[in-house]
């Protein structure tokens, strides 16, 4: 199996178990020029940008790890570019989740980092 189809898998069950508590998925893979969002979805009313991430083992470092600031930049730009998009105003909350899988163990860490100087 390929990078892109075993990312995609991931990102399937992230969703399904994001739904199964209610959330609602709004888009996926979310692209503009400064990068990427896995999923963008809506928990109650907040607005939620998830970042995905897969390891086959511990061995190989914890996905989370791997959102640092460089990521965490780009997912705040990318974010305020959706935002923008889409027309939501700048006062609705939002966060910025990681969901780390290792193996077939799901981890969602909410909200994870804070855009400097917030909303």
């Amino acid at each position: 199996m390929n990078k892109r189809k075993i990312g995609e898998d991931r990102e399937d069950a992230v969703c399904r178990c994001l739904e199964s508590h209610g959330w609602t998925i709004l888009e996926r893979n979310f692209r503009a020029r400064s990068g990427e969002i896995d999923i963008i979805a809506r928990e109650g009313p907040v607005l939620v940008f998830v970042e995905v991430k897969y390891r086959r083992s511990p061995c190989a470092g914890y996905g989370s790890e791997a959102v640092g600031k460089r990521k965490q930049k780009t997912m705040e730009h990318t974010a305020l570019l959706y935002m923008m998009r889409h027309q939501i105003d700048e006062t609705t909350p939002c966060r910025f989740d990681v969901a780390e899988i290792t193996g077939n163990h799901l981890h969602l860490y909410r909200d994870a980092f804070r855009m400097e100087g917030g909303y």
